[in-house]
This record gives structure tokens, C-alpha cells and sequence, in this order.
């Protein structure tokens, strides 16, 4: 017979003896010390045993031939797996009034260090088991479900490891931008008054990790580690026009050129912010200058239109598209002057 559940048996011995020969009895009648001399050994040798109990809620009852735990449970009917706990141990000796117990082991899932483990346990209860497997618990640990929960076949346990620990973090401030007019210069000349400087702020997190993975984060404290600058700027109002030529009347921009072309360094495709394709006759400019749209007139270049711009084009400066890498290196920087043939 094999249960899932615990198994309780009692050993009872009684004072019938089994039959015995003329002569024993007789024994017993002339020497009254007899039995004493003999002790427990003769009691042992001569009574019989009795094993009464409770299996499964059933009620048994069983007279074995037999001495010892192991071999009075098979006779009870008690089928034992070698997981399986008894006590006293199997090999234990009967002896009046003893009490068996048999816990059998259960199949139970048991998922601790990112791992599952299959196992058949006898273990009483959830912290037992954790005990017999060596896992220890920290004091921020939580283990579902709770450790004084008795074992049941199918049980899944979970080994939760909670830590705590602080962290830092550092957040970048952004400078404010102040820009005013300078009557004195040409029309989108930058003169710089204070560079500005990012500010730097250190904020303290203390954060819970469960089984690696971070699942809150706290804001401690923070403090200011540098304070930020701003940036100043005058930027030039003057518009210059040419006095003479094809393009007498029209503003004039003296610059600083440089050059790229489809595909020549990282970031640069072949199409261009405003969605034209990149290359000879489109040029970036700072839209603070020059309104995207405008078409120009680049001398040494030749006409153009203002269809993209650049992180590092900013001011008076342009960049001018060619067809060819090779053609963009030969151009490399140049002071050239700009015609603004008609503005958007």
C-alpha cells in the first residue's frame, strides 16, 4: 500500500503467549525467578506484537512475525520508496508501546538562484526543504509560499533574493542661450561673449533588486556638483549688398565653406533634411542665416540651393555639396562669398 500522506503506526506487545511446549510451561511453574533472570530477551523471544494504526484514514490492524520497523511496515503493507523518511529508523527494533512514523516523499518544483528543480522531498515543510537543499535565507529574502507551509505533492516554491543598495547618477544641465544684436557687424556674424558650460548634478537612488532585475528605484538625495553657465552671443545685424555687377543690390554673405558629398563620412546619406538628394548644388546653412529654400549664388561654386543643415554649420559658415567624396576632399575649407539671389 503506498499513500501520499504521513503514516502513524503503534507497536502493542500482549501478555498472551504464543504455545509453547509442556516442558517451557513447566519452567515457568518451578522457577518462579525464572522470567526475571531472563528479562526482556525472554519476553521478546515469546510474546507477540501487534501493530495497530491509522493509513490514509483507514484503520488497521496487523500481528507481524517480525522484530523490526522495516520488516513490520512490508507486513502492514506499507510500500516505502527509498526517499521516503521513517522513525525510528527502518532497521529499529520493536519494543512495547512504539510509535512509527512514515512520511513519504512528494514531487515538488522548487525554482531558487534563476534555476527549476524537479525533486521528490519528504521534507515537512517549505523551510525544511530549503534547509535540507543548503539554501540560506537573507533577512530581505522572500520565499512564497511561507516557510511553516506543509510540503503537498505538486507544490511549486520560489526563492525570491531581495537586496537593496544605493546608487548614484549623474544628470547633465543645460545652459540657457542669450543672444542680443550687434549693430557693428555684418548680418549673422557670431561674436562670442561667454561660451556657456553644462552644469553637472549627482542624484543619490536607493534601489531594491530581486533576483537581479531592479524593481523600484528611490530618489535619497542630490546634490550640485557644478553650476551651469550660460552662453552669450551678439550676433551681427548688418546687411551687406553689392555695389556692382550681376548681382548689384542683392545681399552679400562672406563665409567660411567647407565640403561633403553622399555618403562620405558617418551620418551623411544621399538625402538631405528638406528630403532633396545630397550633391552638387545643395548646400547646408544655418536657417538663422539662411532661410532653407533660398537660392544662391556661391562664387568659385557656382548656383545653389540651401537644403539641409549641420550640427557644426552655424553662423556664417556653409557647407557645399559635390557629387564625389574625392571632389569634397579637394575643395577642403575656403573663404568664399555668398550671393542671396532670392530668400524664403
Amino acid at each position: 500500500m503506498r499513500d501520499e500522506g504521513n503514516v502513524s503506526l503503534t507497536v502493542f506487545v500482549h501478555t498472551a503467549p504464543r504455545p509453547v511446549r509442556n516442558g517451557l510451561i513447566s519452567a515457568f511453574i518451578l522457577s518462579a525467578g525464572l522470567a526475571v533472570a531472563l528479562g526482556a530477551g525472554f519476553v521478546d523471544a515469546y510474546l507477540r506484537n501487534d501493530i495497530s494504526g491509522s493509513i490514509a484514514g483507514r484503520t488497521m490492524h496487523r500481528t507481524p512475525s517480525t522484530r523490526t520497523v522495516a520488516r513490520a511496515l512490508v507486513e502492514a503493507g506499507v510500500h516505502l520508496l527509498p526517499q521516503d523518511e521513517v522513525s525510528p529508523p527502518r532497521g529499529a527494533r520493536l519494543t512495547e508501546g512504539l510509535s512509527i512514523m512514515v512520511r513519504h516523499a512528494v514531487p515538488v518544483t522548487l525554482l531558487a538562484h534563476g534555476q527549476i528543480v524537479l525533486l521528490e522531498t519528504a521534507a515537512g515543510t517549505v523551510g525544511d526543504l530549503l534547509s535540507r537543499q543548503r539554501i540560506p535565507l537573507g533577512d530581505n529574502d522572500r520565499v512564497f509560499p511561507d516557510p511553516d507551509t506543509p510540503l503537498v505533492a505538486g507544490m511549486a516554491i520560489r526563492v525570491l533574493r531581495i537586496e537593496h543598495r544605493l546608487m548614484t547618477e549623474q544628470l547633465h544641465m543645460p545652459y540657457n542661450v542669450h543672444t542680443s544684436r550687434d549693430p557693428a557687424a555684418p548680418r549673422g556674424m557670431l561674436h562670442i561673449i561667454q561660451p556657456g558650460r553644462i552644469g553637472l548634478k549627482e542624484r543619490l537612488f536607493r534601489i531594491t533588486v530581486a533576483d537581479g532585475t531592479m524593481v523600484r528605484k528611490q530618489l535619497v538625495g542630490e546634490r550640485l556638483m557644478r553650476t551651469p553657465l550660460d552662453r552669450v552671443v551678439r550676433v551681427g545685424t548688418v546687411v551687406q549688398r553689392a555695389s556692382g555687377g550681376p548681382f548689384a543690390g542683392r545681399e552679400y554673405l562672406d563665409m567660411v565653406a567647407t565640403a561633403y558629398a553622399p555618403f562620405c563620412c558617418l551620418g551623411v546619406d544621399d538625402v538631405t533634411s528638406t528630403g532633396m538628394k545630397a550633391g552638387y548644388g545643395v548646400v547646408a546653412v544655418d536657417p538663422t542665416v539662411i532661410s532653407l529654400g533660398s537660392r544662391l549664388y556661391v562664387e568659385g561654386y557656382g548656383y545653389a540651393i540651401a537644403g539641409d543643415v549641420g550640427s557644426s554649420i552655424t553662423g556664417l559658415r556653409i557647407d557645399l555639396g559635390f557629387n564625389t567624396k574625392r571632389e569634397a576632399l579637394l575643395f577642403g575649407v575656403r573663404r568664399i562669398r555668398v550671393h542671396v539671389i532670392a530668400s524664403r
